[in-house]
């Protein structure tokens, strides 16, 4: 039978549908109190833009020889890299939300339209006018007219728009296959020629190269705004297409297998009991999914990266930045699974719960399992200890400060998780992304906590004797981690039903 209700009134209902989704979900007021934290957040950074373009505009004012519009667009693509970055921790793409729909009798392009359409007037492609605005105002409207100053800012929104759909493009190919991370490394290298490429390289080149764009636009033309909107045209209808061949794929996809394969068993952790069991599960999880293997992967790529970056620059060398990176190295590879604990599990939740204890001692082989990870970032920053950077008991303060104080926290997360994160499912699924707010309290605990506490320690002591300090905090919650691994399967025991019900209907 032929769909006859009109397009534009079928995307009207899916956005009005997706409005109202969160007020009709069992953890609907967890949601709320996480919205709040994460509108808090939000005022914070406007703020933040906010005073930066002060202090922007008062630069541009005293700079008699290029004009506000063109330092502006000197700073643009910087502007636009950042935007780029931050998208990865809060924009989702259009086949991430479409899974409720996908069973429905409804054209999957109209979908796919309906999901494009609402990145693209997202709230979050406005925050940076929180400093394009008022750079605008002190900077352009009075010195070079409101046309001039109009111009700018509908520029600046079709290349925050173009960046909302490369970003989408830049998601799904990554969440494919780690290899498409070139692409973007790829893109921003040729943004990035004038640096490099030419007689005249260099921060003069490339400033000359993007301040022409501004130039332009002080002489009220409207190329940069068209060829603006062509490229925006091109990139959505790109996502788009984009979006549904990776349903399509992830609908239709049949794995043949040729040969079958060995399956390594992991024997040998079978005569550490029922501990070791459940080790060779963590690392069956981790091995054979698609989602965890991923994970996995992305944080061994990204503390590799970062552990490259500290011992081949000298720009984190200063005291606050050798602590902040040093804490980060471990915490983002030793934490990064265990925020979201028990999220895997969900899909399994039922079996768990058949045998008394069973979570403890799972609980207990993820403690061990993921401190013996911690021995890969410890091996990738010991040549900063060579090379005389670090100290070798900085490196192991910070590795048993993780193990204890940050793994503590991490597995508190335990408790109110009731999320199922599918285990191989790619696009087309948005559980896991649903949070509440005690866990973004946690995050927040893990991640800015000790670096306060360490900068506070050496402010007071010596560096020795905050490391040293770390080292024992640490310790004494890895000497006692049986019994706050007890105590967090004991409130998970009072909540099993009420978490059993979230990871059931998740799962849904």
């Amino acid at each position: 039978m032929k769909y006859t209700i009109p397009k534009f009134e079928l995307i009207r209902l899916l956005l009005r549908h997706r409005r109202i989704a969160d007020n009709r979900s069992l953890s609907a007021m967890e949601n709320k109190v996480a919205k709040f934290f994460i509108y808090l957040s939000m005022l914070i950074l406007v703020i933040y833009l906010m005073g930066l373009a002060i202090l922007f505009s008062q630069l541009t004012n005293s700079d008699n020889t290029t004009t506000a519009t063109e330092n502006l667009f000197m700073v643009m693509p910087f502007l636009l890299l950042v935007d780029f970055g931050m998208r990865f921790t809060m924009q989702q793409t259009p086949a991430h939300i479409i899974k409720p729909y996908i069973l429905l009798p409804l054209p999957r392009y109209t979908c796919i339209d309906a999901f494009v359409y609402n990145s693209l007037i997202s709230k979050g492609n406005f925050i940076w006018f929180a400093f394009l605005l008022p750079y605008a105002l002190m900077s352009i409207v009075f010195s070079y007219g409101l046309a001039t100053a109009t111009q700018t800012m509908l520029l600046c929104l079709v290349l925050i728009l173009i960046n909302s759909q490369w970003y989408a493009i830049a998601r799904t190919l990554i969440k494919q296959t780690e290899l498409w991370w070139a692409l973007p490394i790829i893109i921003y290298g040729i943004e990035a020629m004038p640096l490099y490429v030419g007689s005249n390289s260099g921060w003069s080149q490339f400033a000359d190269i993007y301040s022409y764009v501004g130039a332009m636009l002080d002489k009220h033309s409207v190329l940069p705004i068209l060829f603006g909107i062509i490229a925006l045209a091109a990139v959505v209808l790109i996502n788009r297409r984009l979006q549904y061949a990776s349903i399509e794929k992830e609908l239709m996809r049949s794995e043949v297998k040729k040969s079958v394969k060995k399956v390594n068993k992991f024997a040998f952790f079978e005569k550490y009991g029922e501990i070791g069991l459940f080790m060779q599960l963590e690392m069956k999880l981790l091995l054979r999914n698609a989602t965890p293997k991923k994970a996995l992967k992305s944080g061994f790529f990204t503390m590799a990266l970062l552990c490259t970056f500290i011992v081949l620059s000298d720009v984190y060398d200063s005291d606050g930045m050798t602590n902040f990176w040093g804490l980060y190295a471990f915490m983002i590879f030793g934490t990064m699974n265990l925020i979201g604990l028990m999220s895997y599990e969900g899909n399994y939740i039922d079996c768990l719960l058949t045998h008394r204890e069973n979570i403890l001692s799972l609980l207990k082989a993820k403690y061990i399992f993921y401190s013996l990870l911690l021995i890969a970032p410890f091996l990738l920053m010991l040549p900063a200890v060579i090379s005389g950077k670090w100290s070798l008991l900085m490196l192991v303060s910070y590795m048993i400060f993780t193990m204890g104080f940050q793994f503590f926290i991490a597995f508190q997360t335990a408790v109110y998780n009731k999320i199922t994160v599918p285990l191989n499912t790619k696009m087309t699924d948005k559980a896991g992304l649903k949070t509440n707010y005690i866990q973004i309290v946690l995050v927040a605990i893990v991640f800015i906590v000790p670096n306060i506490l360490v900068n506070i320690l050496q402010s007071v002591f010596s560096e020795n004797v905050a490391y040293l300090t770390m080292l024992f905090i640490g310790l004494c919650f890895i000497a006692t981690h049986k019994l706050w691994l007890r105590n967090v399967y004991n409130r998970l025991m009072k909540r099993k039903y009420e978490n059993l019900e979230g990871f059931i209907s998740s799962r849904q």
